[in-house]
């Protein structure tokens, strides 16, 4: 926020000299005229209560930090004032009717001054047991004043205000001006706006008090430093105004992104229904259609190992073995269906995995995979980094045995710099690895997982070159497998 700069200060200014100068003349031209007009002066000070507890009430609300004890410094003043200004506005005229606004001022010079001494020196007005004081005190003060009006000092002596009436306003005078002046440097320093509108508060507040030391009651100038006070009031009016449009704004503005996120919600939920609609169809389809196909294919193949029999061991075993393996197959997909996909719990079941998958598909294939797996750098793998890591070893087998025409194939686990390295590479026929994303679904699935994993992966290739896939997890050993 930008600092004030001094024009900012010119209207106080000038509202302070023109207020002097006025009630000065008031008393000069019109030292006798009087002009009693209780519902009216009840109404100015009525006006003033509410818009005192107003302000009390936005302040007790406002604040973090140092600014919630300067706040609430401010709202005590403005508390207490407000509270005793509604009972002098039904007070009769007398003793209990000018001690209730002497004593108003004085609180709300109080609070002022209290907002302007450090945080470590105001800490006091956060705590319940000086609001619940100060609020009791001054219903107390004002009942009394209703009840028994007359039982207070003497207030007025041969028409004029007695020193026992002038003492409490002219010490709220200096009270409110002392603190006007630091809010005006709060201001200048931090820009900050409140600071700027307590300044100028303080300041009309102190100039009505300084004017009621030389007026009298129901004079000219008494009813001048009433409007010079009912200005400041307005000017809390106002305040509380904009507050409350702000208030109403941010409102709206909550409304309108509370719409915005539940007709989010509403396309999410519909997206998720959705998914799971097409979750429930593929389960179907993977049910009905894929597993009842593999399964009468392994019907198929039981049938043949019966009828071989015993003529060719070797091919019966074959065929068992192939029978088993697309049982596990079944299982498998089983598994998906019911969102029941496997994790690897350990690590030498992570290599039992490895090893079943390398034997499984070197069955009846012209080339075969050598594995050489280091056991610590199968522990440092974690459960879900294990599971990716053998859809990748089978991935890149598969794409080997199906595409790459190799004789023979390496795989590997091991450590290397802070990461676990698989590697899978064979002596195939190679591609360019330029050709990359045009190649089939396979490859682009083991760079997606590795990607998933936070995990490099480097495919190296060349025509007749072979391939080699390495991808490089970095572990920590929270993560490891137990």
């Amino acid at each position: 926020m930008t600092r004030r700069d001094t024009r900012d200060y010119a209207l106080p200014v000038l509202i302070a000299a023109t207020a002097l100068l006025a009630s000065s003349v008031l008393y000069t031209v019109w030292p006798e005229w009087r002009g009693r007009n209780e519902p009216l002066h009840s109404a100015i000070e009525a006006l003033g209560a509410l818009a005192s507890v107003g302000m009390a009430r936005v302040l007790f609300q406002r604040g973090e930090g140092p600014q919630r004890t300067k706040f609430q410094a401010l709202a005590l003043g403005f508390l207490s004032m407000g509270l005793l200004q509604a009972f002098h506005a039904v007070s009769p005229m007398g003793n209990g009717f000018i001690l209730t606004r002497g004593v108003a001022s004085l609180m709300g010079g109080l609070g002022f001054v209290a907002a302007c001494l450090p945080e470590t020196d105001r800490r006091w007005v956060a705590q319940k047991a000086v609001f619940w004081s100060i609020a009791a005190g001054s219903i107390l003060l004002g009942v009394a004043s209703l009840v028994f009006p007359e039982s207070f000092p003497e207030m007025l002596r041969n028409g004029e205000f007695s020193p026992t009436a002038v003492a409490p306003k002219a010490l709220a005078s200096l009270l409110f001006f002392g603190a006007s002046i630091r809010f005006f440097v709060a201001s200048r320093r931090s820009g900050v706006p409140d600071d700027y509108l307590f300044a100028c508060l303080s300041l009309l507040f102190a100039l009505a008090e300084l004017m009621f030391n030389y007026s009298r009651a129901w004079d000219s100038v008494w009813w001048f430093w009433h409007l010079v006070i009912l200005t400041a009031y307005l000017w809390v009016l106002a305040y509380l105004s904009h507050d409350y449009l702000q208030t109403i704004s941010t409102l709206r503005l909550a409304l309108m992104h509370t719409k915005r996120a539940e007709a989010a919600l509403r396309v999410s939920e519909q997206e998720l229904r959705d998914a799971l609609e097409d979750r429930e169809r593929i389960a179907r389809d993977l049910h009905d259609g894929i597993i009842q196909s593999i399964y009468a294919i392994g019907l198929s193949l039981n049938a043949c190992r019966r009828v071989i029999g015993g003529q060719s061991p070797p091919a019966v075993q074959q065929l068992s073995e192939a029978i088993d393996d697309l049982n596990v197959v079944i299982r498998d997909v089983r598994r998906y269906i019911g969102g029941l996909e496997h994790r690897v719990s350990s690590p030498e079941e992570f290599i039992d995995s490895l090893d079943a998958i390398v034997r499984m598909m070197g069955r009846d294939q012209a080339q075969g995979f050598k594995l050489t797996v280091d056991a610590e750098a199968a522990r440092r793998l974690n459960s879900v980094q294990a599971q990716h890591l053998l859809y990748i070893a089978k991935e890149a087998m598969s794409n080997s045995m199906r595409h790459a025409q190799a004789k023979n194939g390496t795989i590997s686990l091991k450590l290397h710099n802070s990461h676990v390295r698989l590697r899978v590479e064979d002596n195939g026929i190679g591609f360019n690895p330029s050709a990359l994303p045009h190649q089939g679904q396979g490859m682009r699935n083991i760079v997606k997982r590795s990607q998933k994993l936070g995990a490099g992966c480097e495919i190296i290739s060349a025509p007749g070159k072979g391939t080699q896939v390495i991808v490089d997890i970095p572990v920590e050993d929270k993560d490891a497998l137990p």
